[in-house]
């Protein structure tokens, strides 16, 4: 009986170390599938369209709304699913300088606060770098840099 208890507890012992490390290492499924998307195109006053992103997926291939709503916040319409993510952000005008000649770098970054998405997560971290061309309004991501979502 003694040798049970022994064996029993020294099983214990060796499993229990090995269920905590399992868990402290494990991220949320969702926790991989931060959105980065690679353009961004439209103007200043108009509808603004946000492309290219990754992880690929058939169903959100890219997001666009009113210029607004990626300059303060509000919710943008992923398509062609149709889903929303509804996001807060601030802006910082001008940025660092990272835009041609004639325009003006505005950085914005907030988070995803809602909405019915399955590709965004409410809590993800959200930063755009966007320049705006003086002349016609026309808007872009900064030279090198993403949009996160």
């Amino acid at each position: 009986m003694r040798r049970f208890k022994i064996v029993t507890a020294t099983a214990m012992a060796i499993s229990i170390p090995t269920s905590v490390a399992v868990v402290g290492i494990s991220t949320p499924a969702f926790a991989a599938t931060k959105v980065s998307c690679a353009s961004l195109s439209g103007t200043a006053t108009g509808k603004v369209t946000v492309g290219k992103c990754s992880p690929k997926a058939k169903t959100n291939v890219s997001v666009s709304g009113a210029s607004s709503s990626l300059l303060t916040g509000g919710t943008i319409t992923w398509a062609p699913s149709g889903q929303t993510s509804v996001i807060q952000l601030t802006v910082k005008s001008p940025g660092k300088g990272g835009c041609a000649k004639g325009n003006t770098e505005e950085d914005a970054s907030g988070s995803v606060t809602g909405g019915s998405s399955t590709y965004t997560h409410i809590g993800d971290a959200v930063a755009i770098k966007a320049c705006f061309a003086k002349k016609g309004g026309k808007l872009s991501l900064v030279k090198g840099s993403t949009a996160h979502l």
